[in-house]
């Protein structure tokens, strides 16, 4: 007679695996019911639009630098060794205020010895007349030599004037780029205007509206010889916008057209009128050409920081009673635009001529009649149902992994 065999008692992993997979078929069974729960009808997508005629404006976007409208770079126009700097940066200065000086030793000198050579050639002269037996052509000589020694005299003087660096123009002082001590190479004077490259992130500016953001090239120091302008100079008030634009849109900006400025990163905007436009390409071999366009701000309270970027919008020109449809109402139909019209419960396709567009609206040049209505595609937001979440938070805890099985 064969012996009953023995039930084999179920471990303890089973029974968790077996829980595990009937939270996991309830947890997907709800999801289900809620997903169902929260789906509503679906609305329609399309919306009806009609054609209409307005005026549209077209623009040009550019984008840019700013930078101040008036910008002294100055040097000093003669060798030698800085002996005192009389500014700083974010001092306000007035035209011909001194602003640093170099040693006039040597200059001092050379306008001695050109004054004693002159005094010279003068006693020469006034030989040559006093002479029985000079001739015309030996007082005209002498004459001459007085003459070129009276030039080196005054070349020498200019000179010495120039061991006095002096500001051009009356506005805040935005870099100074030498120490006392530094050797200076005298390649000199002033240029008004340009851009000094690396004015972003200058110290000592703050509290001057348009300021705070530029800064200098570097300072030698220890006698090194400076590099770049010695002194900067700006106008806080007054602003430009240094842009670029390509060839495709360079026919239609001109000087004088109205703008909007917005400096990146802000909300504001500031009007700017087209000031200057290049016709010579500034792009490098191989890429796209682009010509300098440069944007002067109008608005006289604007607070901009130079070497900041900023983008643009130009108003090229005004285009009166054009007929125009959304661009959302614009439907592809064997590779041609069309629209659609609704005409009781039947929707028909009518192909469409298309121009320029404005925006979001597109110009309708044939097909279509004012005040025609058509059917344009609707936004359509989809938001996921929410889903049910295991683990700790959730709403449904998974089991504990951490369990020891026996065996």
């Amino acid at each position: 007679m064969n012996k009953p065999r023995a039930r084999t008692p179920w471990s303890r992993r089973r029974w968790v695996l077996v829980i595990g997979a009937v939270l996991l078929a309830i947890a997907l069974v709800a999801g289900v019911v809620l997903w169902n729960a929260s789906r509503t009808p679906a609305g329609p997508t399309t919306d009806v639009v009609r054609a209409t005629r307005t005026d549209e404006t077209t623009t040009v976007s550019l984008a840019g630098v700013l930078a101040p409208q008036q910008q002294a770079n100055v040097s000093f126009a003669v060798p030698g060794t800085v002996r005192t700097i009389d500014v700083k940066v974010g001092d306000t200065v007035t035209v011909d205020q001194q602003l640093a000086t170099v040693g006039d030793r040597d200059l001092r000198n050379a306008l001695s010895l050109a004054e004693a050579q002159a005094t010279a050639a003068r006693a020469q002269l006034q030989t040559a007349r006093d002479a029985d037996r000079a001739t015309s052509a030996q007082v005209a000589a002498a004459r001459a030599a007085v003459e070129s020694a009276d030039a080196a005299v005054a070349q020498a003087r200019d000179r010495l004037a120039d061991a006095i660096l002096t500001s051009p123009l009356a506005g805040v002082v935005a870099a100074v780029n030498v120490e006392v001590g530094d050797q200076v190479s005298g390649a000199g004077g002033s240029v008004g205007g340009a851009s000094l490259p690396g004015l972003g992130g200058m110290s000592g500016l703050s509290g001057i509206p348009g300021l705070s953001g530029m800064t200098g090239g570097s300072t030698s120091g220890n006698g090194a010889t400076a590099t770049g302008a010695n002194i900067v100079v700006v106008v806080p008030d007054a602003w430009k916008l240094e842009a670029e634009v390509g060839t495709a849109d360079l026919p239609q900006l001109q000087a004088g057209q109205e703008a909007i400025v917005t400096p990146t990163g802000t909300s504001q905007h500031v009007s700017a009128v087209v000031d200057t436009v290049g016709i010579v390409a500034n792009a490098a071999s191989g890429q796209a050409a682009t010509f300098p366009v440069t944007l002067r701000i109008t608005d006289p309270s604007a607070t901009l920081f130079s070497g900041s970027n900023a983008d643009a919008v130009v108003t090229t020109g005004t285009v009166r009673g054009v007929l125009t449809l959304p661009g959302e109402a614009i439907w592809i139909t064997n590779g041609q635009p069309a629209v659609r019209r609704q005409v009781g419960g039947t929707v028909t396709s009518v192909e469409v001529t298309t121009g320029r567009r404005f925006g979001d609206r597109v110009e309708i040049t044939a097909g279509l009649d004012e005040g025609a209505e058509v059917l344009a595609r609707r936004s359509v937001v989809v938001t996921p149902p929410p889903r049910p979440q295991f683990g700790p938070g959730g709403s449904i805890v998974s089991p504990d992994p951490t369990a020891t099985p026996e065996r």
